[in-house]
């Protein structure tokens, strides 16, 4: 009977004990990592207050290209500083500093993490330098805990991608192609513009689409100066009859591009100056009055609506997805408050647009549901009770950043609500 209990107790214990290594273990190793990564005290508490103007500037810098296939961006360490402030500001809680020494750059940067942690912050102090044309991680020090060079690339990476800036990474890893730390303290990035944002080339019209816009912005100068001036312009006014022009003159092979002429047309009346920034033509209907097209009697929620589309309808959708929540975020800091009722307006237009030229099938469907729509609520969803106007402390504090769950949950609220309509069924 002895040995019968021994085995028997034995095999008990085994499977207890891959139990504790399985929970426990981990629970404390992770414990441990958190205890030697997350400080009381930021590594940094340089953040470079930003003006609109200094904002302004390297955007200009950014914009400026030497060659039409191969860019070239040159920014001193005061430029380097305002832009990763500016974009770490607008995602997350965070101090940065950037310090151009002899061939590498020094990152400083403090995550500000949420208050039930009982620590604040999440340092990441780290070199980048360049090895064969390319940007190299090394010295990584995530807290007190340093990483070998070899994996530190890999860690920052994977961390990245599970942030609001894993779009910026993407667009940046794939696209660089040299990089130079000069003796006078400025680096020098050389890249190839993604296809996708690379509108000024993407959009070159030739003759016939641009005759085409030419067309349908005709169209509207007869719709404006039909209007009735005591009622609202409703985007529903200039869609119905453009898309029903467009269905009349299209052909399966063309629909897709004449749907493309009036997105591009009617955004030319409604944007207006917003979306010369993006197109390589400087158009606009000649209109004796200016009526706002609105959507819900929300000039805005329009102008949301059309710019997404246009972009979607070119192939931008992730600058399309960027820009409107780079807007809203503006808009908590400086504006009028962070709007999802705005937002939704971009992602239906963003929705909208990639319908727009999917397909010669879908494209000419569109143009017919299009042409016999009663009103805007057929490709716009009601979205007014949504939250609206809030600063960037209200912001924060409600929904943290873009990349927590309370924001997620929202934007497929909003998805839904899009994809519920019929048209984009």
């Amino acid at each position: 009977m002895k040995p019968r209990i021994k085995t028997s107790l034995f095999s008990f214990f085994t499977p207890l004990r891959l139990l504790f290594f399985f929970l426990v273990v981990p629970v404390l190793i992770l414990t441990l990592v958190l205890l030697f990564t997350i400080e009381n005290t930021p590594i940094t508490r340089d953040n470079i207050q930003l003006t609109h103007k200094d904002i302004q500037n390297v955007l200009k810098t950014i914009n400026k290209s030497s060659l039409k296939e191969q860019k070239t961006l040159k920014l001193s360490e005061k430029n380097l500083n305002i832009a990763l402030s500016y974009l770490l500001n607008h995602y997350l809680h965070s101090t940065s500093k950037i310090t151009v020494e002899q061939k590498q750059l020094d990152f400083k940067i403090a995550l500000l993490l949420s208050n039930n942690y009982f620590r604040k912050y999440l340092n990441f102090n780290f070199k980048l330098t360049k090895q064969d044309g390319y940007p190299i991680i090394n010295q990584l020090k995530i807290g007190k805990i340093g990483i070998a060079d070899k994996f530190a690339g890999q860690i920052l990476e994977k961390i990245i991608k599970h942030t609001p800036l894993k779009e910026y990474y993407i667009l940046a890893a794939q696209h660089t192609k040299d990089i130079n730390i000069s003796r006078d303290r400025f680096l020098t990035v050389s890249y190839i513009p993604p296809s996708d944002i690379d509108l000024k080339n993407k959009l070159s019209l030739n003759n016939r689409n641009f005759q085409s816009i030419l067309l349908y912005q005709h169209q509207i100068t007869i719709i404006i100066a039909q209007h009735n001036p005591k009622w609202r312009l409703s985007l529903a006014e200039l869609f119905q009859p453009l898309f029903k022009q467009a269905y009349q003159r299209s052909t399966p092979e063309t629909a897709t591009s004449e749907n493309r002429a009036v997105l591009i047309a009617i955004s030319t009346y409604v944007n207006k100056s917003e979306i010369q920034t993006y197109i390589p033509f400087d158009i606009s209907p000649s209109t004796q009055k200016q009526y706002p097209a609105s959507l819900y009697k929300r000039p805005d929620m329009a102008k949301h609506f059309m710019a997404s589309a246009v972009l979607a309808a070119t192939g931008a959708e992730t600058l399309a997805t960027m820009l409107g929540q780079h807007k809203e975020l503006d808009d908590a800091k400086h504006g009028s408050g962070f709007s999802f009722i705005d937002l939704a307006g971009d992602r239906a237009g963003l929705k909208f647009g990639k319908m727009a030229v999917t397909s010669p099938a879908k494209a000419r469907k569109l143009q017919y549901i299009i042409s016999n729509i009663k009103d805007y609520k057929s490709f716009m969803p009601e979205v007014r009770d949504l939250p609206e106007n809030m600063n960037d402390i209200e912001f924060k504090n409600n929904f943290e950043s873009i990349s927590s769950e309370k924001y997620q949950d929202m934007l497929s609220k909003i998805d839904k609500r899009i994809s519920s309509l019929f048209i984009y069924q």
